[in-house]
């Protein structure tokens, strides 16, 4: 039994390209072999000009997404996207879905928050920016997450393939498959184009981007020169305009008054096909801002099999499929009607643009498809299966002095993968058990080493040929010869805690793009939500851990002035233990003057002597933060810089000095070149404080989730085992 889901945002109400690729593929599944296939729908079905076709496939079963089971009894007439990813999640955890199919960038988005579920997708999106140039570094890092953690990539086209490659570059090069459109088999035989009536046909949707209003408005100049012409549109999906909010009335009048013009509203893909053969002429013009993109028109294609020849853009993807020289192009009004009144008055014209469209047609079928899709289908079920069967687990050996950090991923990374831990604990950066740690090696697998100190030196010695070496950098190894000193041709991979890091660090060690990475420390969800904030929030700075130097308190004094310079109610609230508490530093004179001096600053200023509050350390850090509006990070350097993303995913707004590699890590609109700056932003945006405050946690979540930062490990030793 393979079990299917399919997940997509076109509505089968509506009659368009979207919908029929979906329709396309569940029917093309259900021939490949799938027997058991669900198709979730985001309105209830009520008009089947498309869903009927399911009926002949046994294996399609019809899900109602809009039921009042679904949702409490609630009564909702359109699913959103956010609902159709709940309902796709709460489906897959009862039948335990195989193969699950998604189109839509929102849904493959929110998919990609589940991990589990994102693994067995095959997802396909042509609602994403179709340059690179194009992309924001959310939609990126997005793409990246989704890219890289689903089972398979469906492209259109080349174009679209480039895209992924750069967003996702560590995805397999088999994991990006071509997915071009796929139209019914040929009719046995239709009616020779250049005898039927100067018949033109348009059928999808109506949009100002499809130019289907432009043309019903040329009509009358084409129709002159040729006065039995008939223009027959086909479809009901009229679309509002935001530039023209009088478009759809427009475009409503212009279907139903227009002479010469035949409007059939919604028909089936049958209906369809038999005005096709009817006709001459199929239409897939489009406006000027359309050329640039990788998203060729199944209807083409349709068009082709019908045997019509089609008037469409010149534009570089449709060169590639059609030939250069393709008669029959337009990117104007005036080309428009010129080309029109050359297929209906040039049969030798209309004949070879006929056959150069079923010529590229003819690779489309789904005969000519199958064989395909049953070898991708076979390819991932067995892949899928394999990793589900009980092999034995793997033993993951965690080595190191500090590890609160694996501690905190321990639960996720034996829920996500097939690996029994064992422990190594280390004493110090260079001081251990030797003798435990010898029986431990000889029980491990892979070897993950927490911080790259002392434990990574001796490991990358004394591993055992089979085993699999991994470490974790943060920053002191950086300051420090033990990685340096290491064996390094032993060590299989390591990850740094962000591309700042990598770069210091790879440029004395140099092991390259295959055995590097960048893995960003989590944030815990669970430790740290959103409490409602007392209301002077909005006039509360926050810093935690003032130690060392390098953490810039001064800063953060300097921006609390220029605030109180303009409303007195700010104040700075500073939680952690006091620097001079430290034994170490005291051990550093600097450090020691310079945490003296700025208490001598605090007390002798009129502006911050009772505007600074000292809170003690403590595991109150999420209470706390309730208190504070703004999470300062105004240090020198950081590698990541925690604070930033537990103030976050509180709601509490960063304001963050341009620190190396900030940028990277951190929303750019925080982070800011100098202190001056960041004063200005917070009285500016002072009275959006608390609406911010749930974008901010969904930024980390989309971003630092324990669950991600996981499945990042274990893609990495995954590659090892």
């Amino acid at each position: 039994m393979t079990r299917v889901l399919i997940c997509a945002n076109p509505d089968l109400n509506y009659i368009d390209g979207s919908s029929i690729w979906s329709q396309t593929i569940a029917i093309l599944l259900a021939k490949a072999g799938v027997n058991s296939l669900h198709f979730l729908t985001k309105s209830k079905p009520e008009r089947m000009q498309l869903f009927e076709a399911f009926d002949k496939h046994d294996a399609i079963k019809i899900i109602d997404g809009t039921l009042p089971g679904f949702w409490a009894g609630q009564a909702i007439s359109r699913l959103q996207d956010h609902q159709l990813t709940d309902l796709a999640v709460r489906l897959d955890e009862k039948f335990e879905y195989d193969l699950v199919v998604v189109r839509g960038y929102n849904i493959a988005k929110n998919i990609s928050g589940h991990a589990a579920l994102l693994a067995k997708c095959w997802v396909y999106l042509t609602d994403i920016p179709q340059a690179v140039e194009q992309l924001t570094n959310e939609c990126q890092d997005i793409l990246c997450r989704i890219g890289e953690g689903s089972l398979r990539i469906l492209c259109q086209s080349d174009g679209f393939k480039a895209i992924w490659r750069f967003c996702a570059p560590t995805a397999p090069d088999n994991k990006i498959s071509l997915y071009s459109p796929v139209i019914p088999d040929f009719p046995s035989t239709v009616p020779p184009v250049a005898l039927r009536a100067n018949k033109a046909i348009y059928a999808g949707k109506f949009k100002p981007e499809w130019n289907t209003l432009e043309m019903a408005k040329l009509w009358s100049d084409i129709s002159d020169a040729s006065p039995k012409a008939e223009l027959v549109m086909i479809g009901d999906k009229i679309h509002h305009c935001k530039k023209d909010q009088s478009y759809s009335k427009k475009m409503q009048k212009a279907l139903e008054k227009t002479k010469g013009l035949e409007w059939l509203g919604a028909q089936s893909r049958e209906a369809v096909q038999i005005e096709m053969e009817n006709a001459k002429v199929g239409l897939s013009w489009r406006a000027e801002s359309m050329n640039k993109t990788l998203e060729y028109s199944t209807k083409i294609l349709e068009y082709g099999r019908a045997g019509c020849g089609v008037v469409l853009n010149r534009n570089v993807l449709h060169e590639q499929f059609f030939g250069s020289d393709y008669p029959l192009f337009a990117n104007s009004d005036t080309e428009f009607i010129e080309k029109m009144q050359l297929a209906f008055s040039n049969d030798e014209v209309l004949n070879a643009a006929a056959q150069r469209i079923r010529d590229v047609a003819e690779s489309h079928t789904m005969s000519s498809r199958l064989d395909e899709v049953i070898s991708l289908l076979k390819h991932d079920i067995d892949f899928l299966a394999q990793d589900k069967r009980s092999e034995k687990p793997l033993t993951l050996l965690v080595a190191g002095h500090d590890l609160k950090f694996f501690n905190g991923l321990k639960d996720s990374l034996q829920q996500l993968g097939n690996y029994v831990v064992i422990v190594d604990q280390w004493q110090g950066h260079n001081k251990h058990d030797e003798t435990k740690s010898f029986s431990l090696l000889q029980q491990a697998d892979l070897i993950f080493c927490e911080w790259c100190l002392g434990n990574i030196q001796w490991y990358s010695k004394y591993k055992l040929p089979g085993q699999y070496l991994v470490g974790r950098f943060h920053l002191q190894e950086k300051d420090l010869p033990y990685l340096a000193s290491s064996v390094l041709s032993s060590i299989d991979h390591v990850a740094y805690v962000s591309h700042q890091i990598r770069r210091e660090a790879e440029e004395i060690l140099n092991l390259g793009a295959e055995k590097s990475s960048v893995i960003a420390n989590f944030l815990d969800s669970d430790n740290f939500t959103i409490n409602k904030k007392v209301a002077d929030a909005k006039y509360t700075l926050g810093i935690m851990g003032i130690t060392p130097a390098r953490k810039r308190m001064d800063r953060a004094l300097d921006l609390l002035e220029r605030l109180l310079e303009k409303d007195s109610r700010y104040v700075l609230r500073v939680k952690g233990k006091f620097p001079l508490d430290y034994p170490w530093i005291k051990n550093r004179p600097a450090e020691v003057e310079y945490y003296i001096a700025l208490m001598e600053r605090i007390n002798e200023s009129d502006l911050l002597r009772y505007k600074v509050i000292f809170d003690p350390a403590g595991d109150d850090v999420n209470d706390w933060l309730s208190l504070v509006g703004y999470i300062l990070s105004p240090s020198n350097f950081e590698s990541f810089h925690m604070a930033v993303g537990e103030g976050m995913l509180t709601g509490t707004t960063p304001i963050i000095w341009d620190w190396e590699g900030a940028r990277e890590i951190w929303p750019a609109r925080y982070v800011f070149s100098n202190t001056d700056a960041a004063a200005q932003y917070i009285v500016e945006h002072n009275d959006d404080h608390f609406d911010a405050m749930e974008s901010h946690r969904q930024w980390v979540l989309r971003n630092y989730s324990k669950e991600k930062v996981a499945t990042e490990w274990l893609k990495i030793f995954g590659r090892m085992s």
